[in-house]
């Protein structure tokens, strides 16, 4: 029943933590189910910490890693569209460096894919923390079934992404990641993903550890002209390939904009007290 997947990609770069991958690796490892193969994309010139850490793992365990080097930084969404070309199995999971995977949760979702062949993308629920697993006791959780995921699609992302779990031959028919789309890679994913007609499910359970530190450097990330600036592309791009009307546009810049230009500790607030369980 199980053994056909693989852990498609840890993208990383020279600004990733030694001490985050190697935690990220241990758990993809040690893991009721461990993947056939894990794809490690170096995205640019590594500093020797980080080849250390690499060189560890693929002498451990040198049948599962599988490292493919980028010369130059290609950012997020090219390298993991490189990525998938190098994968060798159709089910991947996403995860990223600095996250750490429960024990069951690669079993949990190819168990779930393998019993509804129906689903193409299956996600988990999240739990946040800032320097060790639980510190926080703070939880995304999202919707469950496909209706309720795509019911909230047009104003937030529907997954958390480096829960997910999916189809390779389901993410190459909606045209696999596109680097164009800086910070928003998942969240244009997605929508392309649904416009196929793709099929979504979030598993209720906490399956991923997500690393959010304070919460300040990830909302000063995500908020300012720089993002907003992206954000518009973004929403140019929704409606250039039909998912989103004029009316989404507007409704989505009355409702997002103005927060994105409050102060730092306001947003966390806001998303601590109300987006957070």
């Amino acid at each position: 029943m199980y053994g056909w997947f693989f852990l498609f990609y840890f993208r990383f770069y020279h600004k990733e933590k030694p001490e985050y991958l190697k935690l990220a690796l241990n758990s993809t490892v040690n893991q009721s189910l461990v993947p056939n193969e894990i794809v490690l994309i170096k995205d640019g010139k590594l500093g020797d910490e980080l080849e250390n850490v690499i060189n560890s793992f693929t002498k451990d365990f040198p049948k599962i890693f599988k490292v493919i080097e980028l010369p130059e930084n290609r950012g997020l969404g090219n390298a993991l569209s490189i990525g998938v070309s190098h994968c060798s199995f159709d089910v991947i999971a996403r995860m990223d460096t600095d996250d750490i995977a429960r024990f069951n949760r690669f079993e949990t979702q190819y168990k779930f894919l393998e019993e509804h062949p129906e689903i193409d993308v299956v996600g988990s629920n999240i739990e946040e923390f800032n320097n060790v697993p639980g510190d926080l006791k703070r939880f995304k959780i999202s919707p469950e079934n496909h209706e309720d995921l795509i019911s909230q699609i047009k104003l937030k992302s529907p997954f958390n992404h480096p829960s997910i779990m999916m189809r390779k031959s389901s993410l190459i028919k909606s045209g696999s990641y596109n680097g164009d789309i800086l910070l928003f890679e998942d969240y244009s994913l997605f929508l392309r993903m649904w416009m196929a007609g793709l099929k979504f499910y979030n598993i209720q359970d906490v399956l991923l550890d997500f690393r959010v530190g304070d919460g300040i450097a990830t909302i000063k990330r995500r908020s300012g002209k720089h993002y907003l600036e992206k954000e518009s592309k973004f929403l140019d791009y929704a409606k250039q390939i039909g998912a989103y009307s004029s009316w989404d546009v507007v409704k989505y810049k009355t409702l997002k904009f103005p927060i994105r230009l409050l102060p730092a500790p306001l947003v966390l607030f806001i998303y601590n007290k109300f987006l957070r369980k």
